[in-house]
């Protein structure tokens, strides 16, 4: 993404996430601009002669703008780096390309014979160069992402990813029930050597090979904050009823960390309030638009068949691509990942829809804490987690002017996990009774004595404990029980 400046004799095209300034020396006439962005090429100016060198710092560059286009400026420039483009491939056959084998060296390998240390030099090149590509295989869809944590886990749509982790899961499921079938039929035969061998060459004649040529026959990859360089990413878990899938991808000691999303609330959203959408719609990354939320509490079925309570439809333009991308406040904060629009001619028609982040916030936590816990040991116990929901700040001062005479200690439970601590603990949620009004259950005002006045200070305190750490609750007394 580019903006052209026209201001005296000089034509400057910024990069698409901007740098803090750019300086040339005068006199020639010929200046090259460099941009932070990995993807973007020095651009080259042509201006009349300077003397001397200048500088024009970003401040400069937005002192014309409005405070709305400076507002979507600063949210894209801070929140662009964690944008993710992502896509999945199928393999077509045995070779990179099409089904047949074909002789030769394949992209990568090396026909130097001068030495092993340029051998070496030649392959590392080479693999530098693979990452460039476009991962070969037949498409099987692509879309957005973004980095929900620093040490490389990626959010995107379950239907951005859903080919390819059907085909993965499919073929395992399968050998699972080969290996199960033939085990049955094989156990009342004893466990001699010759029919331990039969089993195991019966099991070998039917499974069919997860990993041909050590490699999946689906694979996910994703580019991040433009970048050129497509990596390859593990599809940790998935959640069809709420559209959401969390990847991992591998990092390197050249970009040991990544820049996280950070997350706001939903749940403070209004009607007409200013969102940003971030994503690659056809393809084309780091594309932005801007509008506002059109309606809230919109109902949509996820791609699992169940319905999604709370969306939030915007007329920011989302297209085929945007799936799985951040919806954003004017703060930078994501507030609902896009996911679907109503449209007759396959583009954004102003109708689009995002699943609200208080929703899934909890379960991409959880899947992520999860994965560190059986892969990465050394990232300690997986968090404290109650299993519960909370009632919205609206929501939470009706009841208290209603019931507690204004009190605004404490938060509102309005949903139990089943089988959760909460759920064991017997902690009670918000009901409706027949009449259509609203029966208080508990209200949390102290964990461990800690005063918890929203739900931010739930979440923050949840952050310090860990998995299986017995807690104390202070629980308001609900009205009319009394003291």
């Amino acid at each position: 993404m580019a903006r052209s400046l026209l201001r005296s004799a000089l034509v400057a095209l910024v990069g698409a996430r901007g740098a803090d300034s750019f300086v040339g020396s005068g006199g020639g006439g010929d200046f090259a601009l460099a941009s932070q962005s990995p993807s973007s090429s020095a651009a080259v100016l042509r201006a009349s002669p300077l003397e001397g060198p200048f500088a024009v710092g970003t401040a400069e560059l937005d002192e014309d703008l409005s405070e709305e286009e400076k507002t979507i400026i600063n949210v894209y420039r801070s929140v662009g780096p964690s944008v993710a483009f992502v896509t999945s491939t199928r393999r077509t056959g045995t070779s990179r390309r099409g089904g047949r084998k074909r002789s030769g060296l394949r992209r990568g390998e090396s026909t130097n014979k001068k030495g092993d240390t340029e051998s070496k030099e030649d392959d590392a090149q080479n693999n530098a160069r693979k990452k460039d590509i476009k991962p070969d295989g037949t498409s099987l869809g692509s879309g957005s992402g973004f980095v929900a944590s620093e040490d490389g886990y990626v959010v995107t749509n379950y239907h951005v990813i859903e080919r390819a982790f059907t085909i993965t899961t499919a073929i395992s499921r399968y050998n699972s029930q080969i290996d199960q079938l033939v085990g049955n039929a094989t156990a009342s035969l004893g466990t001699s050597p010759l029919f331990s061998t039969l089993e195991n060459r019966t099991k070998q004649a039917l499974r069919v090979e997860e990993r041909p040529d050590d490699a999946p026959r689906a694979s996910v990859y994703v580019r991040i904050n433009s970048s050129t360089k497509y990596q390859n990413c593990r599809i940790v878990d998935v959640r069809p009823d709420l559209d959401v899938a969390v990847l991992k991808v591998e990092l390197s000691e050249e970009e040991p960390s990544l820049t996280a999303v950070q997350y706001g609330s939903s749940s403070k959203l209004l009607v007409g309030q200013r969102v940003i959408a971030i994503g690659n719609p056809f393809g084309l990354d780091q594309s932005v638009s801007a509008g506002v939320v059109s309606a809230l509490n919109r109902e949509m079925q996820s791609i699992g068949g169940e319905k999604i309570q709370n969306c939030i439809q915007t007329d920011a333009a989302i297209n085929p691509g945007n799936s799985g991308g951040p919806l954003l406040n004017s703060k930078g904060k994501l507030v609902g990942i896009n996911t679907a629009i109503i449209t007759t001619s396959g583009s954004s028609a102003g109708i689009g829809f995002a699943v609200p982040v208080d929703k899934v916030k909890c379960v991409i936590n959880d899947i992520i804490s999860k994965d560190r816990v059986v892969n990465n040991p050394g990232r300690g116990a997986a968090p404290g987690w109650l299993g519960i929901d909370i009632a919205s700040p609206a929501l939470s001062r009706a009841l208290s002017q209603k019931y507690y005479s204004g009190l605004d200690t404490g938060v509102f439970v309005s949903d139990v996990q089943d089988g959760s601590p909460a759920a064991m603990a017997g902690l009670t949620p918000l009901t409706l009774n027949s009449s259509g009004s609203v029966v208080v259950g508990d209200r949390i005002k102290a964990i461990c004595g800690r005063e918890i006045s929203s739900q931010e200070a739930l979440v923050e305190d949840m952050k310090t404990r860990t998995a299986g750490e017995e807690i104390s609750l202070t629980l308001l007394d609900r009205p009319g029980k009394g003291g």
